[in-house]
């Protein structure tokens, strides 16, 4: 990158990321200040916050963020830190009228504004002044972001590309579930994890056994993308074709007849990243979205599959690159199935260098 922190010149995304891109903390230090606090970040699903007075903390590159639905019934992004002495007002998901902070006790409405100090005199706080800031939320086919930068472009916008393939593959029938989601801590950079689940040049060597023989490598194809979002495609045995969607920075999701399974990441540091998973399903659903490739994808025989577990082949490829990066190397040309990494790399040359990406592809 260009930026000073990084010490590194723009990168072409024509070839794969240079090591620096995985360990430097001057990369993970400008990221943090270009992608995960100016950028739409996936937060949670809207059934999270089903019914009015439901707060959802989260965290948006290092801001605490509180999630709520208001009781008109809207999404509402504040900070989780009290105005007072920014103490964590919220760590569990709850449902209240009201936020009240556990230090002080002073009190917000659903709305960010301080309506309780206890023991202040009458004209010692400024209760206008004391207000939670609020932040950028949307949500697209159930799926809500956080944006701390309010001059964002909108979601519409940004997924405008791929809305025909994703509404016409029938995400609006799907529930869902946000008391099925998981979240684990990977050794591994950020950006390992995304683009490992991005793309399916891997599925042949990585996969042989848990997804290889039901939506093989060679089948895989591009359907529509650029810097902001990505839609591949493939078959899948036994059912119609899957749409895997990329939406950066750091969401994946595969959406198959009855579910639309995903992936989330979000970055610890330069070696550690947290990677959620969870779904939608349609009304006939497993009991669990983790674990063998059939519950993971919605089939009904899941019995009949009892291969090992590919996210922990995941897991395991990712940490293994992760080791790797601690040397150099120059990085190698994408081949064509790598389509949607050169877009996820033009997206950072976008973010993090002001280079401005190239029409869409479709």
């Amino acid at each position: 990158m260009k930026t000073a922190d990084a010490g590194q010149s723009t990168f072409d995304p024509a070839r794969a990321l240079p090591a620096a891109a995985y360990r430097d903390p001057g990369w993970l230090a400008a990221e943090k200040d270009r992608i995960w606090h100016r950028d739409w970040v996936f937060a949670t699903t809207e059934d999270a916050l089903a019914e009015p007075g439901d707060q959802v903390p989260v965290t948006i590159g290092d801001q605490p963020v509180l999630l709520l639905r208001n009781q008109a019934g809207e999404l509402v992004a504040l900070s989780n830190l009290c105005a007072h002495r920014g103490t964590l007002l919220v760590e569990q998901p709850a449902n209240a009228r009201r936020i009240q902070c556990p230090y002080h006790a002073w009190t917000y409405d659903d709305a960010g504004r301080l309506v309780g100090a206890p023991f202040a005199p009458s004209g010692v706080i400024d209760r206008s002044a004391h207000r939670l800031p609020t932040y950028r939320v949307e949500s697209w086919h159930g799926l809500v972001f956080v944006s701390l930068d309010d001059g964002v472009e909108s979601l519409a916008r940004r997924f405008a590309l791929i809305e025909r393939h994703v509404s016409a593959a029938g995400i609006d029938a799907l529930d869902h579930r946000a008391d099925m989601q998981s979240a684990e801590t990977w050794a591994c950079n950020w950006k390992v994890a995304i683009i490992n689940a991005m793309e399916s040049y891997h599925l042949f060597k990585v996969h042989p056994e848990t997804l290889e023989p039901f939506t093989p490598t060679r089948d895989a194809y591009y359907v529509a993308g650029s810097a902001r979002a990505t839609a591949t495609g493939g078959a899948f045995k036994g059912q119609d074709d899957y749409l895997l969607l990329s939406l950066p920075p750091g969401f994946v999701g595969v959406l198959t007849r009855g579910s639309f399974v995903w992936q989330a990441v979000h970055p610890v540091d330069s070696d550690r990243c947290a990677v959620r998973t969870g779904g939608a399903y349609a009304s006939h659903r497993p009991a669990s979205p983790f674990g063998r490739i059939g519950k993971w994808l919605g089939r009904a025989a899941a019995a009949a599959y009892p291969q090992p577990d590919f996210l922990r082949e995941d897991k395991a490829i990712c940490e293994r690159v992760q080791r790797g990066v601690t040397g150099d190397f120059l990085p190698g040309t994408l081949v064509p199935i790598e389509r949607v990494v050169r877009d996820f790399g033009d997206y950072l040359n976008w973010r993090l260098n002001d280079v401005e990406p190239p029409l869409a592809r479709d």
